[in-house]
């Protein structure tokens, strides 16, 4: 038998989803977190908060995946969405490191040129 998730589990997924969402409002409205991640962010604690609250919904994905605890579900999905937003990032990083290298070099080549110039004025 499927052990139901628990009312305490469910004030603290819920609770914890709503501070989650109000943290990523606040870093929205200051600038710090780009609206394309916010929008993620979002979708995934109200998702998480619908499973907490949704015992019916919550009961059927346990069945399907086929845990033994409706807990370990939101925490599954928490798990598979950090999981997924890290390899995201590192695709992101590994992007803005060879756009960054590229910047280097194009620096170095316009730094030379503008070196041979500047030798090319002084010799008449």
């Amino acid at each position: 038998m499927i052990q139901p998730i628990t009312l305490r589990a469910q004030i603290v997924a819920v609770v914890g989803c709503a501070l989650v969402f109000l943290f990523v409002l606040e870093m929205v409205r200051r600038r710090r977190l780009k609206e394309e991640y916010s929008i993620l962010w979002m979708a995934v604690t109200l998702g998480a908060a619908v499973l907490a609250l949704w015992d019916d919904l919550l009961l059927a994905v346990t069945r399907a995946i086929g845990a033994y605890d409706a807990n370990s579900i939101i925490f599954f999905f928490g798990l598979l969405f950090l999981s997924t937003l890290l390899f995201h990032l590192s695709v992101r990083v590994s992007e803005l490191a060879d756009r960054n290298k590229d910047l280097v070099q194009e620096l170095a080549l316009l730094a030379h040129r503008l070196e041979a110039a500047e030798r090319g004025r002084r010799e008449p």
